[in-house]
């Protein structure tokens, strides 16, 4: 009882006080929401998560997420268990991290990430921060593009990685029609916001203590998602990764895997 209470508590004193990610709205269409927010290219969001970046970097912080920096170690043991799987007996594994920010995902596994030794971690994103990365000695299993079709140039993935990117892109599939058709064998979405109503898009407000900013974000109808995959020739596969709740929406985590194999 008392701890649902502090919970209840906790979850409304921060609503108050701004502390909490909040969304407003149900828009018609990506390009109205977008006039209503500040847009997930702002120059605030670049500028904080930059830092963020150096901080990790330099081994000042362990890794950071949206510009949030992280001072422990926190594994991601479900994600490090699918890529084992997605590995499986071959002898190097080529991830494809889409929207992987600076690298989030990666420095925050990367303790345990070098135990698999043979992999290979390209990140597709903005021009702005790829130019950036540019200025620094990465890990050598460590790359940054920005467009898949420089990466397709030079490699092909066998696991597509997109943790709570899916839901903040213009044309999600659009993206997703273009990496199916490469006939991947792996896709594995985290963090993804769904629920059983209609597709929703909304304006996602961020609390100032990450970084002060606004942008469009789709609720994706779930059944639709899964839908999207199945008629793809994918089948979906348990995983054991835990579910988050975001103020009243939930991010749900999806293994899917190529038929065929």
């Amino acid at each position: 009882m008392f701890r649902h209470l502090f919970f209840f508590l906790k979850k409304n004193i921060n609503k108050i006080f701004k502390r909490n990610i909040q969304f407003y709205g149900n828009y018609s269409s990506w390009e109205l929401a977008k006039k209503n927010s500040e847009g997930y290219d702002s120059k605030k969001i670049f500028s904080k998560s930059k830092k963020s970046f150096l901080k990790v970097i330099n081994k000042r912080a362990s890794y950071e997420r949206d510009s949030f920096l992280f001072y422990k170690n926190k594994i991601n043991h479900s994600l490090i268990n699918t890529i084992l799987y997605a590995k499986g007996k071959k002898r190097k594994i080529n991830i494809l991290d889409y929207g992987g920010s600076f690298g989030s995902v990666y420095f925050q596994n990367i303790s345990i990430l070098k135990d698999i030794k043979k992999f290979d971690w390209s990140i597709i994103e903005q021009r702005s921060i790829v130019d950036y990365v540019k200025n620094f000695k990465l890990e050598k299993n460590l790359f940054f593009y920005s467009s898949l079709n420089n990466y397709f140039k030079k490699k092909s993935p066998d696991l597509v990685l997109m943790s709570s990117v899916l839901q903040y892109l213009e044309d999600p599939f659009k993206i997703l029609s273009y990496l199916i058709k490469k006939k991947i064998k792996y896709f594995l979405l985290l963090r993804t916001l769904v629920h059983d109503k209609c597709e929703e898009i909304k304006v996602q407000i961020v609390p100032k203590y990450i970084y002060d900013a606004s942008y469009p974000v789709r609720i994706f109808n779930q059944s639709f998602l899964l839908n999207y995959f199945l008629r793809n020739n994918y089948c979906l596969i348990k995983n054991n990764f835990k579910n988050e709740q975001i103020d009243d929406l939930v991010q749900k985590n999806f293994f899917f895997k190529l038929k065929k194999f």
